[in-house]
């Protein structure tokens, strides 16, 4: 007994279910009888039937898409899987190139609002050059002003320092006539010690000797008139050199008054180190002015 022969047809379904594939078959057989109108019949339809199974479902996975159990995946090779996954990388990295190109896109209105920023940028950059130039004027003439102060204060020491030089030499000069002074007192005061200690020798020889002769009190005479002389001109010597104390007292005076003008303009005026200071301070100032200026005119 002979055995018909079969053709089977086998569709396989995966399984999705924690990444685990599960295949299962469904196998329809067509049985090949023999070329009668009976076995024609039947084998058309046999393949009526496996055709209208396999229509319904591919209609059934088309219209259920989301239907996990009813869809038939392809099943890849793992070098096609790869390929698949090379391929969703790309596809990937494309679209986030695409959103930040659109993001870096300008706005529709942009052509209507470039002349009013062209407008905008041009003010502000003209504001700046101005402010620049002011600031670049007000910073030479702080320069210029600072070189001034630096010449006038180094004027003004060098003749602090003249005078304190010549006030040194003046003061000098005073002690050494104090001391003259001083001298010439010690001198005077020894003049009068000796007149006195021979006034008083002279009159107790007188009142001893009352009685020799008159050529010995001639002679006595003669001596106390020598000592008169010698006296007055040690008393006009005295009374020059206490007039010229007296004027270098006053030309010390003079100095002193005038050095006391010098030292109260010297405190009124700064000195070149505060005046230094000061200007640094205002040069910083007006830097920070300028960044600041420069900081709001910069076209957004």
């Amino acid at each position: 007994m002979l055995t018909e022969p079969t053709i089977e047809f086998t569709f396989t379904k995966l399984s999705r279910f924690k990444h685990q594939p599960l295949r299962f078959s469904s196998v329809i057989v067509l049985r090949v009888t023999k070329d009668t109108e009976k076995g024609r019949k039947t084998k058309r339809r046999d393949m009526a039937g496996l055709l209208a199974w396999a229509a319904d479902v591919v209609g059934k996975n088309g219209k259920e898409g989301d239907d996990e159990k009813d869809r038939i995946p392809l099943v890849f090779t793992e070098e096609q899987q790869r390929y698949v996954d090379e391929l969703g990388r790309k596809a990937t990295t494309l679209s986030r190139s695409i959103q930040d190109l659109r993001l870096r896109l300008p706005p529709p209105d942009i052509s209507q609002r470039l002349p009013h920023l062209l407008a905008h940028s041009l003010a502000s950059n003209a504001a700046l050059t101005l402010q620049l130039d002011s600031h670049s004027a007000t910073r030479e003439q702080a320069q210029m002003r600072e070189q001034t102060l630096l010449e006038e204060n180094s004027t003004y020491e060098n003749a602090i320092s003249n005078c304190e030089t010549k006030i040194e030499e003046k003061r000098n000069e005073a002690d050494s006539l104090l001391r003259k002074l001083k001298e010439l007192e010690d001198v005077e005061e020894n003049l009068r010690n000796e007149q006195e200690d021979e006034q008083a020798s002279l009159e107790a020889s007188h009142s001893k000797s009352s009685g020799e002769s008159v050529i010995q009190g001639d002679r006595n005479g003669k001596d106390g008139a020598d000592t008169e002389a010698m006296k007055s001109v040690m008393l006009e010597k005295l009374e020059g050199k206490k007039n010229d104390l007296s004027l270098m007292e006053e030309k010390v005076q003079n100095l002193e008054r005038s050095w006391a003008v010098i030292q109260e303009r010297a405190l009124k005026q700064p000195s070149p180190g505060q005046r230094e200071k000061t200007l640094d301070k205002q040069l910083h100032s007006l830097i920070e002015q300028l960044a600041a200026k420069q900081v709001h005119l910069k076209p957004n």
